[in-house]
């Protein structure tokens, strides 16, 4: 069977080492492949796979598209706004978002979750917020794009008692919150660095979650892990969601934790 990860830009993806790592752990002889696909191309891609595909990981910019090109999309894609997985069923596809998942399990380690600034409005932190409706905490959001204001709302499940959104300009102000989030794209938090500095020993971040993967750790994390601040970055959270994603592709039962090392180990590779 064939799998693989769609988006735009595509070369850095990691997806391709996970899953062939899984595949492996489960005895299973399929392919995984990085495909280059931009805006607007998805529904063509899709409507021409034959049946020797089984699923497809998407990333940047194809996870609200999935949505309409899926017969079933799971509630909590559905409530997020985009899916990063597709999971062929005959001859329909389902739509879901393990990166909640992802988010859930990063959370779960951590014996006591405290109040939140996150960085970015799209797809993944729409994601994080899913996974942050459960708790009993403020969660304050940095946005860049006021249209973004909307799906925020819907994906932190409409607690609009719990959630605070402030404009970009705004964000030096998210170190001041014991958990940080950023789901930007590289750079586009590099500013925050020299705010880092003057963070006192016993307030302000003390946890941060940093989605990118690629060139680790970024500036902002550097600068924190400078300052005795755990980093968390994005190569945990992509092992943690295709834990997930390999479960929904090959409908294989399996033992996570031993998933978890496998894929701990290919992402480092």
């Amino acid at each position: 069977m064939k799998c693989a990860v769609l988006g735009s830009p595509i070369a850095h993806s990691r997806s391709p080492q996970l899953h062939l790592a899984g595949y492996a752990l489960l005895g299973l002889d399929w392919s995984y492949e990085r495909i280059e696909l931009g805006k607007g191309a998805l529904a063509g891609f899709v409507e021409g796979l034959d049946d020797t595909w089984a699923g497809l990981s998407l990333t940047m910019p194809l996870k609200e598209e999935a949505l309409a090109v899926a017969s079933h999309v799971d509630p909590l894609a559905h409530r997020v706004g985009g899916a990063n997985t597709l999971v062929r069923h005959g001859d329909n596809w389902s739509a879901y978002n393990t990166d909640v998942l992802g988010f859930a399990h990063i959370f779960s380690q951590h014996s006591q979750m405290e109040n939140v600034s996150l960085l970015g409005g799209g797809a993944t932190a729409r994601a994080a917020l899913a996974a942050l409706q459960p708790y009993e905490i403020q969660v304050t959001v940095y946005l860049r794009s006021s249209h973004r204001i909307a799906s925020i709302e819907r994906a932190f499940g409409g607690r609009s008692e719990h959630l605070i959104i402030k404009e970009w300009s705004a964000r030096t102000e998210a170190l001041a919150d014991p958990i940080l989030i950023s789901t930007t794209p590289a750079g586009a938090s590099d500013d925050l660095v020299d705010s880092v500095e003057g963070l006192p020993d016993d307030l302000g971040t003390t946890l941060f979650i940093d989605a990118l993967y690629g060139n680790v750790p970024t500036p902002l994390a550097g600068a924190l892990l400078s300052v005795e601040r755990e980093v968390v970055d994005g190569k945990k959270l992509l092992v943690y969601q295709a834990i997930e994603q390999i479960r929904l592709m090959t409908e294989v039962d399996f033992d996570a934790l031993t998933m978890e090392s496998a894929l701990l180990q290919a992402v480092e590779k």
